[in-house]
């Protein structure tokens, strides 16, 4: 059982990083044209920071931190794919799996995204660091106002409730 769930498991999680490698890649590459308005949603956990008008010395600044915070993701994307088909080979040796070194693989994978966690959150503290007192209130009020509609789409998206009358 315990080996249907690791396999089950892994193929799930080697399919999701197969989609999503592309997804990493395009979240941490430079926004295009160079730092402009932080190329959408999500950029360096500052996500709403096309929404603020910036001075030619944060554009400076904001251009500087996003060159200098820009590891090699290319390569730890590779790395990763190289880690998730160890995973696979050896879930399709014949005989026992060695369950140590599925685990070994699998805190690899993991301590690599903490680490692009990290450097994620290091340049969006550098980025807050940039801005304005009244610059990231109008983040904070346009986040608001987006979660407000995501409740708003939930509510008027979630399945009726039970009617217990009926029982």
């Amino acid at each position: 059982m315990m080996k249907k769930m690791i396999l089950a498991a892994t193929i799930v999680g080697g399919m999701a990083a197969g989609f999503s490698g592309q997804a990493v890649a395009a979240h941490h590459a430079p926004p295009p044209g160079g730092c402009g308005m932080m190329g959408g949603p999500g950029g360096f956990g500052m996500p709403f920071l096309g929404n603020v008008q910036l001075t030619a010395a944060q554009h400076k600044k904001l251009k500087a931190i996003l060159q200098d915070s820009h590891p090699d993701f290319h390569a730890d994307m590779d790395k990763e794919h190289q880690l998730h088909k160890q995973i696979q080979d050896l879930l399709a040796t014949p005989g026992k799996v060695d369950e140590s070194q599925i685990v070994g693989l699998q805190q690899q994978i993991t301590q690599i995204h903490q680490q692009h966690e990290a450097a994620r959150l290091q340049t969006a503290i550098r980025i807050h660091d940039i801005l304005t007192t009244d610059q990231l209130n109008q983040i904070r009020e346009t986040q608001d106002k987006v979660a407000s509609l995501h409740e708003q789409l939930r509510a008027l998206t979630a399945p009726p409730a039970p009617d217990d009358a009926k029982k």
